[in-house]
């Protein structure tokens, strides 16, 4: 059997989503096994090719899709965080403004959805200040082939989540889904006109890290944030600025 007729199998035996299935794929690109019979996979090759990835959260992703379809022993590294550097609230606020995907922003900005997830909000799923977000929109793209985009569920826990009731009220009038490029591409040209760097998870980033700041207890922030795991929050959502609290509590 073909690592590729592998792959399949394990996606058919574990209901993988399509788009794991596709990353999964470019990972044993990445490797040059996809191709091979899964017998002539050798341990050794793929753990040099793994450490000849220079990214280390692609390194670990790869890592992964060896483990999760050969079986292979591999040890999956840690993530690495990444960093953003978050502007105030005021200027996100104005860079959210002159995009026509403003709301959508608003979502990621005080609801801390993620891009796909915003995308497929409509009035529908609003009640109140309740919003379920139990669906994401995603453009699945593979060499050689158009881009798909579909609705699917989340990728982490569904869940009924508390926004802004200003916020909510905006939400009537948003009544289909948007495409997730589209809505990263119009955020990314908001925050060229009022010279900030601006993308969709920078602003998931913006609303855990906000929201600990200003007081709203952790366990709430990562319920927000869907987790099953609220170190996840602590490691990965929430970022601090060690001079100013250092300085705030002791000068």
């Amino acid at each position: 059997m073909k690592v590729r007729d592998r792959l399949y199998a394990v996606a058919l035996e574990r209901d993988l989503r399509k788009s794991t299935v596709i990353e999964y794929k470019r990972c044993l690109t990445r490797v040059g096994v996809l191709d091979r019979e899964v017998g002539d996979v050798d341990l050794e090759v793929v753990t040099e090719a793994l450490w000849n990835i220079n990214n280390p959260n692609t390194r670990r992703c790869t890592a992964i899709a060896l483990r999760a379809v050969l079986g292979l022993p591999i040890r999956i590294p840690k993530a690495i965080p990444r960093t953003y550097n978050l502007p105030d609230e005021d200027t996100l606020r104005l860079a959210l403004m002159t995009s026509p995907h403003e709301v959508r922003g608003l979502l990621m900005m005080y609801g801390g959805l993620r891009l796909g997830e915003a995308c497929a909000i409509t009035r529908a799923d609003v009640s109140g200040d309740r919003l379920s977000v139990d669906k994401q929109v995603q453009a699945l793209r593979e060499t050689g082939k158009p881009t798909v985009i579909h609705v699917t569920r989340v990728k982490t826990n569904e869940a009924s989540i508390v926004i802004p009731r200003w916020l909510a009220e905006r939400l009537v009038h948003i009544t289909e889904t948007a495409k997730p490029d589209g809505v990263r591409e119009s955020l990314r040209r908001a925050g060229n006109r009022v010279g900030i760097s601006l993308n969709p998870h920078q602003l998931r980033h913006w609303y855990a890290t906000t929201a600990l700041e200003r007081g709203v207890p952790m366990m709430v922030v990562s319920k927000q944030l869907r987790h099953s795991d609220i170190a996840t929050t602590l490691r990965t959502y929430t970022q601090h600025n060690t001079e100013a609290h250092i300085h705030s509590a002791f000068d």
